[in-house]
C-alpha cells in the first residue's frame, strides 16, 4: 500500500484535442508524479463541434434522420462515447510516454448516479479500483461527465460542467489533496476579459465567492463542482494546460479584496412573478432543474426569474405545472452581478445603480445578498 498524496487532474475537450495539445497534458502528469503525487485523471471527449470525435458532432448523429426528439437513453449513450474515445487516446499517448496507465470508463471507474438521463446527479464513488491502479504506480484515466446506475448499470450523464463534477467527485472520494481543473485560461479572471480588458487573474478565491460567480455567468466552473469540492472541504485549482502558470485556488479561506468580481448572464427570458409564487423550497427545487434563475426583486414584492432561451418551453410548462402566472415579460435581459461582502457591496449599491440606470437606461431589479449584487437591465445590443 502507497502512502503518496493523490492528486486529480482534469482535461478539457480543447486540451485532448491534437497530439500537440495531448504532449502538454503528459507534462503536467510528468510533473505531478514528480512532485510525489499519485496522479489520476479525467478528460471530457475530444475538441467542439465539428471535429470528428467532439460530443456535439457524435451527437448530430441522432438527428441525421430529421427534426424529432432524442431519446434521452439513446443521448446519453451517444454522448458517453466521445470521452471513451478521448480516455483510449490519452491513456495511449500516456503509455508511448513511457507513463502506465489505464482508461476507464465511468462503470470500470465505479461512478454511480441517480438514473435521471441527460441531468443526472453523482450518488457515490466508489473508489476501490481507482485506488488499485494508483497502488501499482498507473495514472487512471477516467471518463467525464457520466456515470451508471446502480444495478442497471445504465450510462446517464451528468450535462453542464460535468466532467469538473466528475473530477470532484473523484478527488473526493480519493481524498485527495486538490483537484486541478486544467482549461485555455490561465485561471479565473475578476470579470469577463471579452467584457472588461484587461480583467485581472485572481490568485485565489474562496468557494462562496467561486460559486456565486459560477451560477451568475463565470464559465471557467460549474457551480455543481464548485459546491461539491466546498462541502468535502477539497481545494480546486484552475489553471491552463498550455502554461506553467500556477493558476487560480479556489479554497475555504477569506478573499483578498471586499470587492471580488464581476460576472453576467446575457439573453435571458426574464419575468416577474408574485413575491409568494416560490416559497424558498420552490425556487430551490426549480434552480436545482436547472430551470431557472431568480431574485428576489428589493424594490418590490415580487421575484424575478430568468432562464436561457433553451429553457424557455420547458419553463413555460413549469409554471403551468405549478399555477404560476408571470406578472410581466420583460424580454431578453441581461443580469449583472458583483460578487464580495455584503457590507461594501451596500456601501457600493448607490453608485452601481447610478450607473446602470445611466448606461443600460433601466434597471428592472435588483438583489443583494451577504455575498452578491444582482442587477437585471436590458440586454446590450
Amino acid at each position: 500500500m502507497s502512502f503518496h498524496p493523490v492528486l486529480v487532474q482534469k482535461f478539457g475537450g480543447t486540451s485532448v484535442s491534437t497530439a500537440e495539445r495531448r504532449s502538454q497534458v503528459i507534462g503536467h502528469v510528468r510533473q505531478a508524479r514528480g512532485a510525489g503525487y499519485q496522479v489520476a485523471l479525467v478528460v471530457s471527449a475530444m475538441g467542439r463541434r465539428g471535429d470528428p470525435y467532439a460530443t456535439d458532432t457524435l451527437l448530430d448523429l441522432l438527428r441525421l434522420d430529421g427534426a424529432g426528439a432524442v431519446d434521452p437513453r439513446d443521448y446519453d449513450l451517444m454522448f458517453t462515447c466521445g470521452e471513451a474515445i478521448a480516455v483510449a487516446v490519452v491513456s495511449h499517448a500516456l503509455k508511448r510516454a513511457g507513463i502506465d496507465s489505464a482508461g476507464l470508463t465511468a462503470a470500470q471507474a465505479r461512478i454511480y448516479t441517480d438514473g435521471h438521463h441527460v441531468e443526472s446527479e453523482i450518488v457515490r464513488v466508489d473508489p476501490s479500483r481507482l485506488r488499485e491502479l494508483l497502488d501499482q504506480g498507473k495514472v487512471p484515466v477516467v471518463t467525464g461527465g457520466q456515470g451508471v446506475v446502480p444495478g442497471t448499470l445504465d450510462y446517464t450523464t451528468l450535462g453542464r460542467g460535468g466532467s469538473d463534477t466528475s473530477a470532484v467527485a473523484v478527488g473526493v472520494a480519493l481524498g485527495a489533496d486538490r483537484v486541478e481543473i486544467f482549461t485555455d485560461v490561465e485561471g479565473v479572471a475578476a470579470a469577463d476579459p471579452r467584457v472588461v480588458p484587461g480583467a485581472s487573474l485572481l490568485q485565489a478565491i474562496s468557494y462562496r465567492a467561486m460559486l456565486e460567480m459560477a451560477r451568475f455567468g463565470a464559465k471557467v466552473m460549474h457551480p455543481r463542482s464548485v459546491a461539491a469540492g466546498c462541502r468535502a472541504g477539497l481545494p480546486l485549482v484552475v489553471r491552463s494546460t498550455f502554461s506553467d502558470a500556477p493558476g487560480t485556488l479556489i479554497h475555504d479561506g477569506p478573499d483578498a479584496a471586499p470587492i471580488v468580481g464581476l460576472a453576467w448572464l446575457r439573453g435571458m427570458e426574464t419575468v416577474t412573478l408574485p413575491g409568494g409564487a416560490m416559497n424558498n423550497e420552490g425556487r430551490e427545487a426549480w434552480e436545482a432543474r436547472r430551470l431557472v434563475m431568480t431574485v428576489a426583486d428589493a424594490e418590490a414584492s415580487t421575484l424575478v426569474a430568468g432562464a436561457t432561451a433553451d429553457k424557455r418551453q420547458e419553463l413555460a410548462e413549469a409554471f403551468r405545472e405549478a399555477g404560476v402566472t408571470p406578472l410581466k415579460r420583460l424580454g431578453s435581459c441581461a443580469w449583472l452581478s458583483v460578487v464580495g461582502e455584503e457590507a461594501a457591496l451596500r456601501a457600493a449599491l448607490p453608485g452601481l445603480l447610478a450607473l446602470l440606470q445611466q448606461e443600460a437606461g433601466e434597471v428592472h431589479a435588483r438583489e443583494l445578498t451577504p455575498s452578491r449584487a444582482t442587477f437585471v437591465i436590458p440586454d446590450p445590443a
